[in-house]
């Protein structure tokens, strides 16, 4: 439900308030923090529009109002959308890009500081063991082995739920070398669930991810996974791991080289403070699905602290149709209009509520794989996830359907 804040304008008869931004996205699931003013977002509810379609050759999707749909596959595969919301990828290799500056796009988009949310279903076992829901952001759009492109243009911060069970964040500088760390390390992926429970098939996986720039010099990234709901808003989210970056010890090169050769670049450890154009979303040889996908960009400043209750119906009523700004005016007769793809205004932002939420306990830190080379308390990223609980606590309490995963070598380098 929309909230007028309470300020209100008299201009002779006219009485003026401002709504605040929900604190749930356009499919009902809750944000952590508040859109970035004047910029534009992305969002899927274009999958749902009742005409089922294929994306193959690195075609686009005429049906994306913001024109940023770009199929950048390996093998032209592309992808399946099937009108009710959900997208398949295909083929060997396949690379969704979210270009926000798509030379005949209305509306152009950089990417700093990102609040990506997505569901994500595996089809079936198999893959590669780096593949799975992979997604990354700050990227050149031109930077990932694309035809006339430019590697040095990579620069890509990836979250992986990896398909063997294990997570990561992995910093790329110059496509394809990369080199990745978890929740307990530079050079090390922690499991999700426990050894050798590997990503679950016909199942619903979440993924919030979060990167924006700490300060000058800092990157701050976070990942949480719902697990538990089957995609049900609002979800139920849980820290899985923070990291953040100075340019000391965490490579973007192949096995975590110091250099980097063939770019007006050479240090691999710098941090990746600039934005990119592209959000990637990627995975190889599996044909996973995708539904209530939202990239926005973000305001650091400004966290969501909503206390909600976990599960249950959303209260967005937004409904599944072309992308709506989200500022937003009434006057006294409360009557409400929005324009497609219209810039955010932080000027009808403010917050609904301060309220603080509760520590999660010290055994779910540890379940989740949480960490912070940075010394930077646990708190300061939990206080944004939902009250824990046993139930929503995703360690080995349903059934994954899964295999042991093969004890493989560690994964270090993307193909393209």
């Amino acid at each position: 439900m929309r909230k007028c804040l309470g300020a209100l304008l008299v201009v002779g008869v006219v009485a003026v308030c401002a709504y605040a931004e929900e604190a749930t996205d356009v499919f009902g699931f809750q944000k952590f923090f508040k859109t970035k003013d004047g910029s534009y977002f992305w969002d899927s509810r274009h999958w749902a529009n009742g005409n089922a379609r294929s994306l193959a050759n690195w075609a686009g999707d005429a049906q994306d109002p913001t024109q940023w749909t770009d199929d950048r596959s390996s093998d032209g595969g592309g992808f399946y959308v099937d009108g009710q919301g959900t997208m398949q990828m295909l083929g060997s290799g396949p690379r969704f890009h979210i270009n926000g500056q798509q030379s005949w796009a209305d509306h152009k988009q950089q990417f700093l500081n990102v609040e990506y949310t997505a569901y994500f279903k595996r089809n079936a076992l198999g893959g590669k063991d780096y593949g799975g829901m992979v997604v990354g952001v700050r990227s050149g759009a031109l930077g990932h082995g694309s035809s006339g492109g430019n590697n040095c243009d990579a620069h890509t911060y990836y979250a992986r739920f990896r398909n063997d069970g294990k997570w990561d964040f992995e910093k790329e500088w110059k496509h394809p070398d990369s080199y990745y760390r978890s929740g307990t390390g530079v050079g090390n992926q922690d499991p999700l669930w426990g050894e050798n429970v590997v990503l679950p098939v016909d199942k619903w996986i979440g993924m919030k991810y979060i990167v924006y720039n700490k300060d000058a010099s800092t990157v701050h990234l976070e990942v949480y996974i719902d697990s538990t709901t089957n995609a049900t808003p609002p979800g139920k989210w849980e820290l899985v791991g923070v990291a953040e970056d100075a340019g000391q010890d965490w490579s973007g090169a192949a096995y975590g080289a110091a250099t980097i050769d063939g770019c007006s670049y050479s240090d691999a450890k710098a941090a990746i403070l600039q934005a990119g154009d592209a959000i990637v979303m990627r995975s190889d040889n599996d044909h996973p699905y995708y539904k209530f996908v939202t990239v926005r960009e973000i305001d650091p400043t400004a966290p969501f602290e909503v206390e909600t209750d976990v599960g249950g119906s959303s209260s967005s009523n937004q409904s599944l149709s072309s992308s709506s700004t989200i500022s937003e005016s009434c006057s006294s007769s409360e009557s409400v209009s929005s324009s497609s793809l219209g810039p955010v205004s932080s000027s009808t932002f403010e917050s609904t509520s301060s309220s603080s939420l509760g520590p999660v306990s010290s055994s779910t830190s540890e379940n989740l794989g949480w960490s912070s080379s940075s010394g930077e308390s646990a708190s300061t990223a939990i206080r944004r996830t939902y009250r824990p609980s046993l139930e929503n606590v995703p360690v080995r309490h349903f059934d994954l359907l899964g295999r042991p995963a093969e004890k493989d070598a560690p994964q270090r380098i993307y193909g393209k």
